[in-house]
């Protein structure tokens, strides 16, 4: 900018040696200098106007719509807002990327629209599909038509022709499947998947080199056949390496802060890894003997720990309380405490070795879960069970008093 006016002070000066009126000349060039001033003010103003409006508010945008290429400056703040502004329209299959709900946070954005078409999906099992998606990867396509590929499944796409045939018009997408091969490798069963013709392709293939002992069932020159069977072996001593599973140890803490029947997995068991290595013995592909010969833990077992409540609360009150809770009529509560007494003392986890348990000695104690699921600790539960006992044993609580008198069990 100094030199600007350096230049315009020259001309100022030179003026003076070749214009007779020194006067007339000075006006023009002061004239000259307002227009030149003027124009390089209008040319600030809008340069520095142009670029708030478009960095700050203005978004440039370009679409990618298939082939299609568009376009625009847009004042939206989102994407879908954006795609109304380009007069463009998008379905919920069509796949939009950025999606429809992202900020144009950029002043700079690309937008790539996949469009949704109908897909045609077979394979040569029989199995048939048709879906519409804008996917272009086959294994997604495959996954949407419920038909998931599988490791060597082959899949291509391809123009429907025949509208009759292929289902409609749109594409189609014919899988081929793997054949599969149960492959019995050295005392190991495997479950091979291929594409290849033959036997000696399909080792290659899995990287599996038999040795010059090795024995194979069938030529390597045979053709594959879905779901054929073939050994191979060795005859003699050999190793093999096993994963196997670790089985997780369940540890069982007693807590007698909570009441029984309070249960709680405090860390979740999980099993753990193993590899194991065997020595085996191997004639005409039949394993005659293994021995582990070495064990290493690759992902060790994690423990379950249990809390288990174990805080028994008996019913308050007297054993005439006891007696009123379970319904047993006051009648009979004299009968009632001379059995229990000499039965159990009214201890409710008394129990004898030959199995009797509770106030009524049941045997086995398990009978009293007829009266309630907490038989083992409710004194109330077990003489509610020993009230329907005597009743439907021997008519009453007075009967079962009358022979346990004569007979000292009841």
């Amino acid at each position: 900018m100094h030199m600007f006016w350096d230049f315009i002070y020259y001309l100022w000066d030179f003026s003076d040696l070749f214009d007779k009126s020194k006067k007339r000349t000075k006006r023009l060039v002061a004239l000259a200098v307002l227009i030149v001033t003027i124009m390089l003010g209008a040319a600030f103003i809008f340069l520095t106007y142009t670029d708030k409006k478009i960095d700050r508010s203005t978004h440039l945008v370009t679409f990618y719509d298939n082939n299609n290429e568009k376009t625009i400056l847009t004042k939206s703040t989102t994407v879908g807002q954006a795609l109304a502004d380009a007069g463009l329209s998008v379905n919920q299959n069509d796949i939009v990327n950025p999606a429809v709900n992202k900020p144009l946070d950029n002043s700079m954005m690309v937008v790539t629209i996949r469009r949704a078409r109908p897909i045609t999906v077979t394979d040569n099992d029989g199995a048939r599909s048709r879906v519409v998606t804008a996917e272009t990867d086959t294994a997604a396509i495959a996954k949407q038509a419920g038909m998931d590929l599988k490791p060597y499944d082959k899949a291509q796409m391809s123009i429907i022709n025949d509208v009759m045939s292929g289902g409609g018009v749109g594409l189609q997408m014919k899988i081929s499947r793997a054949k599969t091969v149960h492959l019995m490798l050295y005392g190991q069963k495997l479950k091979l998947r291929t594409q290849q013709t033959t036997v000696r392709e399909l080792l290659a293939e899995a990287g599996i080199k038999p040795k010059k002992d090795d024995t194979v069932t069938v030529s390597l020159d045979t053709k594959i056949t879905d779901g054929m069977n073939m050994r191979i072996w060795r005859n003699g001593i050999q190793t093999i390496e096993q994963d196997e599973e670790v089985p997780f140890e369940t540890e069982v803490v007693n807590d007698n802060t909570k009441k029984i029947g309070y249960s709680e997995i405090k860390t979740a068991g999980r099993k753990g890894n193993k590899k194991v290595i065997y020595q085996i013995n191997m004639r005409d592909g039949v394993e005659i003997s293994r021995q582990k010969i070495s064990e290493a833990i690759v992902e060790p077992a994690v423990k379950q720990v249990e809390i288990r409540g174990t805080k028994v609360e008996l019913p308050p009150g007297s054993y005439t309380d006891w007696m009123a809770m379970a319904g047993i009529p006051a009648s009979d509560y004299g009968a009632t405490n001379y059995i229990i007494s000499r039965e159990s003392g009214w201890r409710y986890n008394a129990q004898n070795p030959s199995g009797a348990y509770g106030l009524p000695q049941a045997l086995p104690g398990h009978k009293m879960a007829s009266a309630g699921s907490d038989w083992r600790t409710n004194p109330i539960t077990q003489l509610k069970w020993f009230y329907s006992y005597c009743v439907g044993r021997y008519g009453s609580v007075q009967g079962a008093y009358n022979f346990w008198q004569t007979h000292h069990w009841y």
